[in-house]
């Protein structure tokens, strides 16, 4: 694997921690957890796109670069269907003021599961 590769599933892989090690915490700062969240799956979607070579601009979106994912490896469907590019929201909108919001307890455990499951998805395809 690739220098760079691995950089981007050391960031992604240190984002997961966060939010883990967040949610045990109580009264949990969600914005925060399901920032890192987003945060990860971001990164494991670039290491997947870097492995392959693909060129992509700075995003945070999710949605695009799930796109390249799958225009790379049809099973990618996978986590079109599971819905993970609702994450994007967690990239900006629980950062700022202007767009201030605190996800639910709910809403951050599905976050983490969409994590949790992105990474599982993507080390599988790299290994």
């Amino acid at each position: 694997m690739n220098e760079q590769v691995e950089k981007w599933l050391l960031k992604a892989e240190h984002d997961l921690i966060v939010a883990r090690n967040e949610t045990k915490i109580e009264g949990a700062p969600t914005d925060v957890i399901c920032f890192h969240c987003q945060q990860a799956v971001e990164k494991y979607l670039k290491a997947f796109l870097t492995h392959h070579q693909v060129d992509m601009r700075r995003t945070h979106n999710i949605a695009e670069l799930l796109t390249l994912c799958i225009e790379r490896d049809r099973d990618f469907e996978e986590l079109k269907k599971r819905r993970i590019y609702e994450l994007t929201i967690y990239a900006v909108q629980v950062r700022y003021p202007d767009d201030f919001y605190i996800p639910s307890p709910e809403e951050t455990a599905e976050a983490l599961t969409m994590a949790e499951y992105t990474r599982a998805f993507v080390m599988r395809k790299l290994s």
